[in-house]
């Protein structure tokens, strides 16, 4: 079923889906060529924008001395839930949202840790995503496409739309 959400809605639906799979494939376009890479979202704010930790020595921390557009896209198969977002990139210098954001796991990435020199906040603005959603099992998931497949019908998706973050 397409469920569509705005503004408020919108970015409580995108917490409560990325919250859950932390991981994203980070996606760029860049001369000619998209490169994705992935990276463990450190938090989803109440404005619905994405935050990371990345490394000034990496492309990432290299390439985004500007705001450029990138594609965050979450997978979760075991739960059916996916998402892509749309949105810009920027480093932002805070040491502030370092300590906010820094976790023991982050040490794994940055054994120097929050001190790092080369430790960077990377901040995506988001504009609007697409999920989808299902809430079904497997096995129903699975009926679902044996029954559409028989009777020459389109299998029951689960949710679906659009997330529109910008007011």
């Amino acid at each position: 079923m397409e469920k569509d959400f705005e503004n408020k809605e919108a970015i409580k639906k995108l917490k409560s889906l990325a919250e859950d799979i932390r991981f994203c494939m980070y996606t760029t376009y860049n001369d000619g060529k998209i490169a994705s890479r992935p990276m463990t979202t450190l938090e989803i704010d109440d404005d619905g924008n994405a935050w990371f930790f990345t490394s000034r020595n990496t492309e990432i921390g290299e390439e985004t001395d500007r705001r450029e557009p990138v594609t965050l896209i979450y997978s979760d198969p075991k739960n059916n839930t996916y998402i892509s977002v749309s949105g810009n990139a920027a480093i932002i210098e805070s040491e502030t949202r370092k300590e906010e954001l820094w976790n023991p796991m982050s040490k794994a990435w940055f054994p120097e840790g929050k001190d790092d020199p080369n430790l960077v906040v990377l901040k995506v603005t988001t504009d609007e995503a697409a999920y989808w959603d299902s809430t079904s099992s497997k096995m129903i998931v699975f009926f679902s496409m044996i029954k559409a497949v028989l009777t020459g019908t389109t299998p029951e998706g689960g949710d679906h739309g659009k997330l529109n973050l910008v007011g």
